[in-house]
Protein backbone atom coordinates (compact mmCIF):
# COMPACT_ATOMS: atom_id res chain seq x y z
CA UNK A 1 0.00 0.00 0.00
CA UNK A 2 1.38 3.71 -0.79
CA UNK A 3 2.52 5.40 2.01
CA UNK A 4 0.45 7.30 3.89
CA UNK A 5 1.74 11.15 3.69
CA UNK A 6 -0.51 12.47 6.84
CA UNK A 7 0.81 9.55 8.64
CA UNK A 8 3.80 10.64 8.37
CA UNK A 9 3.88 14.18 9.87
CA UNK A 10 1.26 12.63 12.51
CA UNK A 11 4.49 11.10 14.11
CA UNK A 12 6.25 14.26 13.39
CA UNK A 13 3.02 15.95 15.26
CA UNK A 14 4.04 13.69 17.94
CA UNK A 15 7.62 13.57 18.08
CA UNK A 16 7.39 17.66 18.25
CA UNK A 17 5.47 17.28 21.09
CA UNK A 18 7.92 15.26 23.20
CA UNK A 19 10.87 17.08 21.82
CA UNK A 20 9.14 20.27 22.79
CA UNK A 21 8.72 18.92 26.43
CA UNK A 22 11.96 17.95 27.29
CA UNK A 23 12.95 21.41 26.00
CA UNK A 24 10.54 23.49 27.90
CA UNK A 25 11.06 21.17 31.50
CA UNK A 26 14.83 20.99 30.83
CA UNK A 27 15.37 25.03 30.00
CA UNK A 28 12.46 26.47 31.99
CA UNK A 29 14.69 28.69 33.42
CA UNK A 30 15.56 30.41 29.94
CA UNK A 31 12.10 30.96 28.90
CA UNK A 32 11.27 35.11 29.54
CA UNK A 33 9.66 35.57 33.39
CA UNK A 34 8.34 38.24 32.56
CA UNK A 35 6.03 36.90 29.63
CA UNK A 36 1.77 36.92 31.18
CA UNK A 37 1.13 34.32 33.15
CA UNK A 38 -1.22 32.89 30.34
CA UNK A 39 1.37 32.31 28.36
CA UNK A 40 3.22 29.94 30.28
CA UNK A 41 -0.43 28.09 31.49
CA UNK A 42 -0.16 27.55 27.88
CA UNK A 43 3.14 26.04 27.19
CA UNK A 44 2.82 23.94 30.70
CA UNK A 45 -0.53 22.64 29.05
CA UNK A 46 1.27 21.54 26.05
CA UNK A 47 4.44 20.07 27.56
CA UNK A 48 2.08 17.97 29.63
CA UNK A 49 0.77 16.50 26.72
CA UNK A 50 3.78 14.71 26.21
CA UNK A 51 2.61 11.17 27.15
CA UNK A 52 -0.67 11.44 25.24
CA UNK A 53 1.97 12.24 22.06
CA UNK A 54 3.36 8.84 22.56
CA UNK A 55 0.46 7.00 23.41
CA UNK A 56 -0.50 8.81 19.86
CA UNK A 57 2.84 6.82 18.77
CA UNK A 58 1.33 3.49 19.99
CA UNK A 59 -1.84 3.94 17.77
CA UNK A 60 0.17 4.86 14.68
CA UNK A 61 2.33 2.11 15.37
CA UNK A 62 -0.43 -0.07 15.32
CA UNK A 63 -1.73 0.92 12.20
CA UNK A 64 1.40 1.19 10.28
CA UNK A 65 1.79 -2.26 10.80
CA UNK A 66 -1.53 -3.57 9.16
CA UNK A 67 -1.18 -1.41 6.76
CA UNK A 68 2.47 -3.15 6.21
CA UNK A 69 0.87 -6.89 6.40
CA UNK A 70 -0.75 -6.72 2.38
CA UNK A 71 0.70 -10.41 2.27
CA UNK A 72 -1.39 -11.80 5.36
CA UNK A 73 -1.00 -11.92 8.97
CA UNK A 74 2.40 -13.19 10.24
CA UNK A 75 0.86 -16.24 11.66
CA UNK A 76 2.30 -18.36 9.03
CA UNK A 77 6.14 -19.46 9.28
CA UNK A 78 6.76 -17.53 5.99
CA UNK A 79 4.72 -14.03 6.92
CA UNK A 80 6.08 -14.28 10.64
CA UNK A 81 10.01 -14.29 9.47
CA UNK A 82 9.56 -11.52 6.94
CA UNK A 83 7.48 -9.54 9.77
CA UNK A 84 10.36 -10.05 12.46
CA UNK A 85 12.97 -9.27 10.26
CA UNK A 86 11.23 -5.90 9.12
CA UNK A 87 10.45 -5.12 12.55
CA UNK A 88 13.65 -5.67 14.09
CA UNK A 89 15.33 -3.67 10.83
CA UNK A 90 13.16 -0.75 11.68
CA UNK A 91 13.96 -1.17 15.93
CA UNK A 92 17.32 -2.49 16.40
CA UNK A 93 20.13 -0.59 14.39
CA UNK A 94 18.60 2.75 15.38
CA UNK A 95 17.72 1.95 19.25
CA UNK A 96 21.58 0.62 19.41
CA UNK A 97 23.15 3.76 18.38
CA UNK A 98 20.50 5.65 20.56
CA UNK A 99 22.42 3.63 23.64
CA UNK A 100 25.83 4.65 21.86
CA UNK A 101 25.00 8.40 21.92
CA UNK A 102 23.51 8.31 25.48
CA UNK A 103 26.78 6.99 26.58
CA UNK A 104 28.67 9.80 24.91
CA UNK A 105 26.23 12.25 26.30
CA UNK A 106 27.03 10.76 29.99
CA UNK A 107 30.55 11.23 29.13
CA UNK A 108 30.24 14.35 27.91
CA UNK A 109 28.40 15.84 30.47
CA UNK A 110 30.45 13.68 33.18
CA UNK A 111 27.15 12.15 34.92
CA UNK A 112 27.94 8.47 33.75
CA UNK A 113 30.28 8.39 36.62
CA UNK A 114 27.48 9.81 39.19
CA UNK A 115 24.23 8.57 37.31
CA UNK A 116 22.65 5.10 38.45
CA UNK A 117 20.89 4.85 35.57
CA UNK A 118 24.44 4.21 33.38
CA UNK A 119 25.28 1.10 35.36
CA UNK A 120 25.93 -1.80 33.78
CA UNK A 121 22.69 -3.88 34.71
CA UNK A 122 20.60 -1.46 33.84
CA UNK A 123 22.48 -0.98 30.43
CA UNK A 124 21.77 -4.82 29.58
CA UNK A 125 18.07 -4.23 31.18
CA UNK A 126 17.90 -2.04 28.33
CA UNK A 127 19.72 -4.33 25.92
CA UNK A 128 16.97 -6.53 26.16
CA UNK A 129 14.25 -4.04 26.41
CA UNK A 130 12.83 -4.37 29.72
CA UNK A 131 12.97 -1.24 30.69
CA UNK A 132 9.96 1.06 32.17
CA UNK A 133 9.34 4.68 33.03
CA UNK A 134 10.43 4.99 36.92
CA UNK A 135 6.69 6.00 36.82
CA UNK A 136 6.35 2.37 37.32
CA UNK A 137 6.78 1.17 40.84
CA UNK A 138 8.88 -1.14 41.59
CA UNK A 139 10.39 -1.44 37.84
CA UNK A 140 13.40 -3.60 36.95
CA UNK A 141 15.07 -1.16 34.61
CA UNK A 142 14.65 2.53 34.20
CA UNK A 143 15.29 3.95 30.76
CA UNK A 144 19.52 3.91 29.92
CA UNK A 145 21.43 6.97 31.29
CA UNK A 146 17.96 8.90 31.90
CA UNK A 147 16.84 8.95 28.24
CA UNK A 148 13.32 9.16 29.04
CA UNK A 149 12.06 8.17 25.66
CA UNK A 150 13.28 4.99 25.78
CA UNK A 151 10.56 3.26 28.00
CA UNK A 152 8.53 3.02 25.16
CA UNK A 153 10.88 1.13 23.19
CA UNK A 154 10.73 -2.13 25.30
CA UNK A 155 6.75 -1.60 24.85
CA UNK A 156 6.93 -1.11 21.87
CA UNK A 157 9.02 -4.02 20.68
CA UNK A 158 7.00 -6.29 23.35
CA UNK A 159 3.79 -5.34 20.53
CA UNK A 160 5.64 -6.38 17.81
CA UNK A 161 6.77 -10.25 18.98
CA UNK A 162 3.37 -10.31 21.29
CA UNK A 163 0.99 -9.56 18.13
CA UNK A 164 1.29 -12.61 16.30
CA UNK A 165 1.20 -14.80 19.25
CA UNK A 166 -1.97 -12.90 20.55
CA UNK A 167 -3.77 -12.86 17.26
CA UNK A 168 -3.33 -16.81 16.37
CA UNK A 169 -4.70 -17.30 19.48
CA UNK A 170 -7.84 -14.94 19.05
CA UNK A 171 -8.62 -16.66 15.55
CA UNK A 172 -8.13 -19.67 16.89
CA UNK A 173 -10.88 -19.11 20.00
CA UNK A 174 -13.24 -17.45 17.35
CA UNK A 175 -12.78 -20.64 14.93
CA UNK A 176 -11.77 -18.61 11.86
CA UNK A 177 -8.67 -17.57 9.80
CA UNK A 178 -9.33 -13.88 8.86
CA UNK A 179 -10.26 -10.44 10.70
CA UNK A 180 -13.59 -10.12 9.16
CA UNK A 181 -15.54 -6.62 10.40
CA UNK A 182 -17.28 -8.34 13.07
CA UNK A 183 -14.56 -10.23 14.64
CA UNK A 184 -12.23 -6.93 14.66
CA UNK A 185 -14.65 -5.31 17.12
CA UNK A 186 -14.62 -8.93 18.72
CA UNK A 187 -11.07 -8.45 18.88
CA UNK A 188 -11.00 -5.32 20.28
CA UNK A 189 -13.43 -6.26 22.82
CA UNK A 190 -11.07 -9.04 23.60
CA UNK A 191 -7.76 -6.83 24.00
CA UNK A 192 -9.00 -4.05 26.17
CA UNK A 193 -10.22 -7.24 28.46
CA UNK A 194 -6.56 -8.81 28.54
CA UNK A 195 -5.42 -5.17 29.17
CA UNK A 196 -7.39 -4.34 31.96
CA UNK A 197 -6.90 -7.41 33.61
CA UNK A 198 -2.68 -6.81 32.99
CA UNK A 199 -3.16 -3.65 34.58
CA UNK A 200 -4.80 -4.86 37.57
CA UNK A 201 -2.47 -7.58 37.83
CA UNK A 202 0.24 -5.28 37.62
CA UNK A 203 -1.17 -3.10 40.63
CA UNK A 204 -0.24 -5.99 42.69
CA UNK A 205 2.96 -6.95 41.13
CA UNK A 206 5.30 -5.79 38.83
CA UNK A 207 6.48 -7.51 36.19
CA UNK A 208 7.61 -6.07 32.45
CA UNK A 209 5.60 -7.97 30.21
CA UNK A 210 2.57 -7.80 32.09
CA UNK A 211 3.09 -4.16 32.48
CA UNK A 212 3.74 -3.48 28.61
CA UNK A 213 0.28 -5.80 27.58
CA UNK A 214 -1.33 -3.70 30.26
CA UNK A 215 -1.38 -0.83 27.09
CA UNK A 216 -1.41 -3.48 24.22
CA UNK A 217 -4.86 -2.30 24.01
CA UNK A 218 -3.83 1.37 23.17
CA UNK A 219 -1.69 -0.36 20.37
CA UNK A 220 -4.60 -2.59 19.09
CA UNK A 221 -6.70 0.64 18.59
CA UNK A 222 -3.99 1.77 15.41
CA UNK A 223 -4.60 -2.11 14.20
CA UNK A 224 -8.50 -1.56 14.41
CA UNK A 225 -8.79 1.42 12.55
CA UNK A 226 -6.40 0.54 9.88
CA UNK A 227 -8.34 -2.62 9.23
CA UNK A 228 -11.62 -0.78 8.62
CA UNK A 229 -9.51 1.81 6.94
CA UNK A 230 -8.56 -0.58 4.23
CA UNK A 231 -11.78 -2.20 3.55
CA UNK A 232 -13.15 1.83 2.97
CA UNK A 233 -15.44 0.92 5.88
CA UNK A 234 -14.96 4.00 8.24
CA UNK A 235 -18.54 5.59 8.58
CA UNK A 236 -20.49 6.49 11.72
CA UNK A 237 -21.68 2.71 12.15
CA UNK A 238 -21.71 -0.27 14.47
CA UNK A 239 -17.45 -0.01 14.31
CA UNK A 240 -18.07 3.63 15.41
CA UNK A 241 -20.56 2.63 18.16
CA UNK A 242 -18.44 -0.18 19.43
CA UNK A 243 -15.09 2.87 19.92
CA UNK A 244 -17.82 5.39 21.83
CA UNK A 245 -19.09 2.15 24.45
CA UNK A 246 -15.55 1.79 25.26
CA UNK A 247 -14.56 5.20 25.47
CA UNK A 248 -17.98 5.75 27.93
CA UNK A 249 -16.71 2.42 29.51
CA UNK A 250 -13.31 3.00 29.93
CA UNK A 251 -13.70 6.92 30.92
CA UNK A 252 -16.00 6.20 33.81
CA UNK A 253 -13.67 3.65 34.90
CA UNK A 254 -10.84 6.67 35.15
CA UNK A 255 -13.32 8.62 36.50
CA UNK A 256 -14.04 6.02 39.50
CA UNK A 257 -10.25 4.82 40.31
CA UNK A 258 -7.72 7.54 39.12
CA UNK A 259 -5.39 5.71 37.61
CA UNK A 260 -2.54 6.50 35.26
CA UNK A 261 -2.94 3.22 33.69
CA UNK A 262 -6.81 3.42 32.92
CA UNK A 263 -6.42 7.14 32.18
CA UNK A 264 -4.26 5.93 29.13
CA UNK A 265 -6.60 3.35 28.19
CA UNK A 266 -9.16 6.21 27.90
CA UNK A 267 -7.34 8.39 25.37
CA UNK A 268 -6.28 5.45 23.91
CA UNK A 269 -9.99 4.91 23.22
CA UNK A 270 -10.62 8.77 22.42
CA UNK A 271 -8.00 8.77 19.69
CA UNK A 272 -9.49 5.83 18.04
CA UNK A 273 -13.50 7.37 18.61
CA UNK A 274 -11.70 10.47 16.94
CA UNK A 275 -10.40 9.01 14.23
CA UNK A 276 -14.09 7.58 12.81
CA UNK A 277 -15.45 11.78 13.44
CA UNK A 278 -12.25 13.70 11.92
CA UNK A 279 -12.68 11.09 8.73
CA UNK A 280 -15.84 11.60 8.44
CA UNK A 281 -15.28 15.42 8.19
CA UNK A 282 -12.75 15.47 6.03
CA UNK A 283 -14.52 13.35 3.77
CA UNK A 284 -18.09 15.80 3.53
CA UNK A 285 -16.21 18.65 4.10
CA UNK A 286 -12.96 18.51 0.95
CA UNK A 287 -11.80 22.06 2.68
CA UNK A 288 -9.82 19.72 5.13
CA UNK A 289 -7.91 17.77 2.95
CA UNK A 290 -7.31 21.46 0.60
CA UNK A 291 -5.67 23.74 3.64
CA UNK A 292 -5.54 21.36 6.57
CA UNK A 293 -3.67 18.90 5.50
CA UNK A 294 -1.52 21.12 3.00
CA UNK A 295 -0.32 23.29 6.33
CA UNK A 296 0.01 20.10 8.53
CA UNK A 297 1.80 18.12 5.89
CA UNK A 298 4.60 21.51 5.34
CA UNK A 299 5.11 21.84 9.16
CA UNK A 300 5.12 18.19 9.98
CA UNK A 301 6.08 15.87 6.94
CA UNK A 302 9.73 16.11 6.80
CA UNK A 303 10.18 15.72 10.93
CA UNK A 304 7.68 12.86 10.74
CA UNK A 305 10.01 11.04 8.24
CA UNK A 306 13.41 11.10 10.92
CA UNK A 307 10.27 10.92 13.67
CA UNK A 308 12.10 7.68 15.62
CA UNK A 309 15.48 8.88 15.28
CA UNK A 310 14.41 12.23 16.43
CA UNK A 311 12.39 10.78 19.42
CA UNK A 312 15.15 8.18 20.41
CA UNK A 313 18.17 11.08 19.67
CA UNK A 314 16.63 14.23 21.32
CA UNK A 315 17.44 13.81 25.14
CA UNK A 316 20.99 12.87 24.97
CA UNK A 317 21.41 16.31 22.81
CA UNK A 318 19.31 18.31 25.27
CA UNK A 319 21.31 16.78 28.53
CA UNK A 320 24.63 17.73 26.10
CA UNK A 321 22.93 21.31 25.54
CA UNK A 322 22.26 22.40 28.98
CA UNK A 323 25.58 21.09 30.31
CA UNK A 324 26.70 24.43 28.67
CA UNK A 325 25.06 27.02 31.11
CA UNK A 326 25.47 30.09 29.15
CA UNK A 327 23.68 28.64 25.78
CA UNK A 328 20.31 30.61 25.56
CA UNK A 329 16.75 29.85 24.92
CA UNK A 330 18.00 31.03 20.72
CA UNK A 331 20.59 28.43 20.54
CA UNK A 332 18.79 25.70 21.78
CA UNK A 333 16.21 26.05 19.26
CA UNK A 334 18.62 26.20 16.68
CA UNK A 335 20.57 23.34 17.88
CA UNK A 336 17.73 21.28 18.11
CA UNK A 337 16.08 22.16 14.19
CA UNK A 338 19.88 21.22 12.56
CA UNK A 339 19.76 17.83 14.69
CA UNK A 340 15.94 17.23 13.22
CA UNK A 341 17.50 17.45 9.77
CA UNK A 342 20.11 15.15 10.61
CA UNK A 343 17.69 13.02 12.27
CA UNK A 344 15.82 13.01 8.87
CA UNK A 345 18.87 11.69 6.90
CA UNK A 346 19.85 9.43 9.54
CA UNK A 347 16.75 7.40 9.43
CA UNK A 348 16.29 7.34 5.58
CA UNK A 349 20.17 6.25 5.42
CA UNK A 350 19.17 3.16 7.90
CA UNK A 351 16.07 2.15 6.78
CA UNK A 352 17.43 1.78 3.49
CA UNK A 353 20.12 0.11 4.53
CA UNK A 354 19.52 -3.97 4.25
CA UNK A 355 20.62 -4.90 7.48
CA UNK A 356 20.80 -8.60 6.41
CA UNK A 357 22.48 -10.01 8.99
CA UNK A 358 19.05 -9.64 11.07
CA UNK A 359 17.40 -11.58 8.08
CA UNK A 360 17.62 -15.02 9.76
CA UNK A 361 14.96 -18.01 9.99
CA UNK A 362 13.20 -17.37 13.26
CA UNK A 363 11.30 -20.33 13.02
CA UNK A 364 12.77 -23.08 12.04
Amino acid sequence: MQRIKLLDSMRGFAATMVVFHHVYTRFSYLFVSDEPAQVHQILSFISDLNVEAVLLFFVLSGFSIRLSLQKGLPISKNFFNEYIYRRLKRILPLYYVAIIFTIISGLITHAIYANNDFDIPNLLGNIFFLQCSKSYKGNWFAPYGDNGPLWSLSFEMFYYFFFPVFILLVLKILKTSIISEKNNRIILVITLAFSLACLIINNTIFFPYVAFAALFYIWYCGFYLAEIYSRGEVALNKNFITSITIVLLTGILSYLRSSAGLYKLFFGSAITSAFFIIYTLRRKYKFFIRYFDKGFNFVFYHIGKGSYALYLLHYPLILILKYYRQINITEVVISIIIFTFFCTWLEQYFVKKKWLFLKIRYIG
